[in-house]
């Protein structure tokens, strides 16, 4: 269980937002010179560079500072007094916690002065003026959250009062054992980010007024391992008028069924999480639906299937990784089986970057490929991640690509294909010999070896270069094979920013 919980807690801290401030690497440094002399002002003897900066950016330079040094900047002048309680407050919690480990420092139970801690964390909350633009909470959630809550459910209404942007709280695995989420986080209206890790409930929606905007200014929202009722996640979906980003990360059947219906959403990522269904039912400007399955701790039978339901999304450009092996897709109230026809009921032609996750080892698996891609006719970029089979039930060779028929991707669209995690084996070889001859504009395909392959399988993929059934004339198609590169992760497939989230 450790083990597991460790993996749990790693894959959480990589998929939160960043803390804005570490004590390991900022620090304030005044630069004396001999070059200035005299007194008075910035050319004064003894009167420091920084201090000569505008007001605006030297509140910016304290908004960067760990908390305690950031207290500190008041030692130096009225002026820095005065510019520390109007800056903004940003509070990471770890940047005090060593503060508080007592013993061996190791931090093990009983070696942790938690009520010290949380009232250190109350005091700097209760001693600023506000506005508090960041608070990550990562260490202390569990304390404030036992006997009733009452240190969180003061803290929930001073951030509603100094108008917090961004509010991170985690709490640490195990204990307490209940750890439920005051119904005071509704509250909280200036929020423009927030995510929520290891809450064993959220709090119930039913009784907000109807129509009522409880996140106005909410962009990103993120669950980690918490526990949100499907009714309560539609809600918190029709109360953001403005969001943009939605990551459901390590939840494990809860939401059972994850009901996508948004005005606003760009982006949805269902991140090492289980459900019974995704449903994107209504989602107008949403561009990318993000689907990652490797969970840490999770067992599920081999009939664990999820239902991934695409409606209404004209502006879908972006779908991966969809994996033949668990998710059943469903678009527009067809299931897609083997043999289903491409039409209008059955396709999404707004997709242009493709992610599919095939275990070329697995007969059915791979004959599932072709039907995929008849859904999304006009994909231009293609990603393939190979994926290792437990008890391969056999490989599909040449002859079965040769006697797949048209696909209008191929035909008329796909100019990239990367394929991810070869080792060379001849299933593999086969599917790659069959885009190489059959996609008419490919332009590039980028092929990763697996950092298990063996020596010399790069040799094997020679013969793809100068096939005489080549499709495409083009003189610049070229194959580009290279060594694993940096592993995929959540803050790439979550960067906006990006054209393709499949690219690391």
């Amino acid at each position: 269980m450790a083990a597991t919980m460790d993996g749990i807690m790693k894959a959480i801290f990589s998929c939160i937002p960043a803390a804005p401030s570490s004590a390991a690497d900022s620090c304030l440094s005044a630069d004396f010179s001999s070059n200035f002399s005299g007194g008075g002002g910035c050319g004064g003897g003894g009167e420091d560079r920084i201090s000569c900066l505008p007001d605006a950016l030297l509140s910016n330079i304290v908004s960067r500072l760990p908390v305690k040094d950031a207290a500190r900047t008041a030692a130096i002048s009225p002026r820095w007094r005065r510019l520390r309680s109007s800056t903004p407050l940003v509070l990471v919690d770890v940047d005090i916690f060593h503060d508080y480990v007592v013993g061996d420092g190791h931090g093990h139970d009983g070696l942790i002065d938690w009520r010290g801690l949380t009232s250190a964390v109350s005091r700097i909350l209760s001693g600023h003026q506000g506005p508090f633009r960041t608070i990550h909470l990562t260490t202390v959630c569990n304390y404030a959250a036992a006997r009733g809550g009452s240190a969180l459910v003061r803290w929930l209404h001073l951030f509603a009062a100094k108008a917090v942007e961004e509010l991170v709280l985690v709490n640490f695995p195990m204990w307490p054992l209940d750890n439920t989420l005051p119904a005071e986080l509704l509250r909280v209206a200036s929020l423009r980010r927030l995510y929520l890790g290891l809450w064993d409930e959220f709090p119930d929606t039913d009784h907000l007024p109807r129509g009522a905007h409880v996140f106005p200014h909410l962009l990103e929202l993120g669950f980690c391992r918490t526990d949100i009722k499907d009714k309560d996640l539609d809600s918190l979906l029709q109360r953001s008028p403005v969001l943009e980003k939605l990551a459901l990360i390590l939840n494990y059947a809860t939401p059972r069924n994850v009901r996508v219906r948004s005005r606003s959403l760009r982006c949805v990522l269902f991140w090492m999480s289980i459900a019974d269904a995704l449903d994107v039912a209504v989602a107008p400007r949403l561009e990318r639906l993000i689907l990652w399955n490797d969970c840490p701790g999770a067992c599920f039978d081999k009939s664990y299937r999820t239902r991934v339901k695409i409606g209404n999304t004209p502006a879908l450009k972006v779908l991966g990784y969809l994996e033949p092996s668990i998710h059943v897709l469903e678009i527009r109230n067809t299931v897609i089986e083997f043999g289903t026809k491409a039409s209008h009921t059955t396709t999404v032609t707004s997709v242009k970057i493709l992610g599919l996750r095939v275990r070329f080892g697995m007969h059915r698996e791979t004959k599932a490929l072709p039907t995929f891609l008849r859904c999304f006719p006009k994909v231009e970029t293609l990603h393939i991640m190979s994926a290792e089979a437990d008890e391969p039930t056999g490989k599909l060779n040449f002859k079965f690509w040769q006697d797949v028929g048209p696909l209008q991707c191929l035909q008329s669209h796909i100019k990239k294909v990367v394929f991810k995690n070869f080792r060379g084996y001849r299933s593999e070889l086969a599917f790659l010999r069959f885009v190489v001859e059959r996609a008419q504009l490919l332009q590039n395909m980028v092929i990763v070896l697996a950092d298990d392959s063996k020596e010399g399988v790069a040799e094997k993929l020679k013969p793809l270069a100068c096939s005489t059934k080549r499709a495409s004339r083009d003189p610049k198609f070229m194959i580009l094979v290279r060594k694993g590169g940096s592993p995929w992760s959540f803050r790439v497939a979550s960067d906006l920013s990006k054209t393709d989230p499949f690219d690391c």
